[in-house]
């Protein structure tokens, strides 16, 4: 027969998580507070690449060509008056950079210039965002950066007195890909255009205009930035506002409240990680927040829907016993829901990258936060309250009719007398398979 695992014991665990977000906002405080993505941050957030040049493509033709770089090959399509004409240039089939520049100049017009060696691998070439129109000017393809043409200490140096800054490597130093955060501080026009144009004008004096790659550039204004930080606070509120009431009308403000403060434990506990490791605050980890929030409050309430039934098959049984009950009938169920959503959400954190493996690494942290609280911060919250309760209701009671007028209520039982019962503890399942059984055949 299963045995009841008594959770109870491990409630203390509320002091342990308290000092934990406790650490957290400590840590926030001691890094400057939230590192604000551009959602919530007014400026210009720029993502800039230093790339050595690989060659130089040129078209002295009358037609039109769209030349473009992708991870497979180059494409050239030249329109004319008869049509479209589409060359590929595969890199299996030319497979270093002097086979390409050869194919290049094979087609009509087109002039290509190597500026490297042509034995590298014609795979290191680095894709265009988007197709180019080609004419008389050169049009500069990188590759991909040996990892030494530059350093963030560099491009600190470069950016020091343009205004409030923050710098960031992007990926693997060796991609030479840099995030570039310039707050805006509200009193010069056109900011990000005179603000993007400042940027590149540095680096490119320090390391040549054909060497940086601006690959993305957003903007967001102050009152945007405001209103957006103060609609996803008011959100997050009223739906916590929202699950309060239901839960009360659905079972009893105690559960209400419990699943209030596991709520409150798992957000803080994220912002607490999220504040001290740095991690961007978006517009994705607000989503990661409130997913989280469902996610948790779904665990809590199968717990709390089981305590609330199993309170009447249990009558003669001790709330601590009911809980501990209630718990472990659920916990297949909760580790295995757990366990299969993590396994979804690491493969989006290992094969995604930017703001996907930033949401899904803040969902992996919320899931095994909101497993947590589920099973050691909701349930002995609705304990405490319980037993709080039902102290309050014998004093009221013995107030009004006398200590003798009323038994006193059953003490709860010490943790060497909760031990001595565990082995008599069992699921009650009994009552459960009798309702719908198949009769037996006579």
């Amino acid at each position: 027969m299963k045995r009841v695992i008594q959770f109870t014991k491990f409630r203390y665990l509320m002091i342990l998580s308290l000092l934990i977000i406790i650490a957290g906002i400590a840590g926030t405080v001691v890094q400057g507070g939230f590192n604000l993505g551009i959602d919530f941050n007014a400026g210009l957030n720029q993502r800039v690449q230093i790339a050595p040049v690989a060659m130089k493509v040129s078209y002295s033709g009358e037609d039109s060509v769209l030349f473009n770089v992708t991870s497979s090959g180059l494409i050239l399509e030249v329109r004319d008056a008869d049509g479209l004409d589409r060359t590929e240039i595969s890199y299996g089939d030319y497979p270093v950079l002097r086979a390409v520049t050869a194919a290049l100049n094979g087609v009509e017009g087109v002039q290509a210039e190597l500026m490297v060696s042509g034995q590298i691998s014609s795979s290191d070439l680095l894709s265009l965002n988007f197709a180019i129109d080609l004419s008389q000017e050169s049009a500069v393809v990188n590759m991909v950066p040996a990892g030494d043409e530059s350093s963030i200490e560099e491009i600190r140096s470069l950016l020091d007195g343009i205004g409030s800054t923050m710098i960031q490597i992007v990926g693997s130093p060796q991609d030479q890909e840099y995030l570039i955060r310039v707050k805006d501080p509200g009193n010069t026009d056109n900011f990000s255009e005179t603000m993007a144009s400042e940027i590149r004008s540095r680096l490119s004096s320090e390391y040549g205009a054909e060497q940086v790659i601006v690959k993305q550039t957003d903007y967001v204004g102050p009152r945007f930035s405001q209103d957006l930080g103060r609609q996803s606070f008011t959100l997050t509120l009223i739906a916590l506002t929202l699950i309060l009431v239901y839960i009360w009308f659905r079972f009893q403000l105690a559960y209400a409240v419990s699943a209030i403060v596991a709520l409150i434990h798992d957000v803080a506990f994220m912002l607490g990680i999220i504040g001290t490791f740095q991690l961007e605050v978006s517009t994705a980890t607000i989503a990661a927040v409130l997913t989280i929030i469902g996610y948790s409050l779904n665990d809590t309430i199968v717990i709390f829907d089981r305590i609330r039934e199993n309170r009447d098959l249990m009558k003669d049984s001790r709330l601590p016993e009911v809980i501990n009950t209630s718990i472990t009938q659920s916990l297949s169920r909760t580790l295995i829901t757990s366990i299969t959503t993590l396994l979804a959400v690491l493969a989006i954190y290992i094969f995604a990258t930017g703001s996907i493996q930033l949401f899904a690494l803040n969902l992996i942290i919320g899931i095994l936060v909101g497993t947590y609280s589920s099973i050691f911060i909701a349930s002995p919250v609705l304990l405490t309250w319980s037993s709080v309760a039902n102290k309050r209701r014998q004093s009221r009671d013995e107030a009004k009719y006398g200590s003798t007028k009323k038994e006193a209520l059953p003490r709860e039982a010490s943790p060497e007398e909760q031990k001595a019962q565990t082995p008599q503890t069992a699921i009650p399942t009994v009552e459960r398979k009798k309702r719908g059984g198949k009769r037996k055949k006579k």
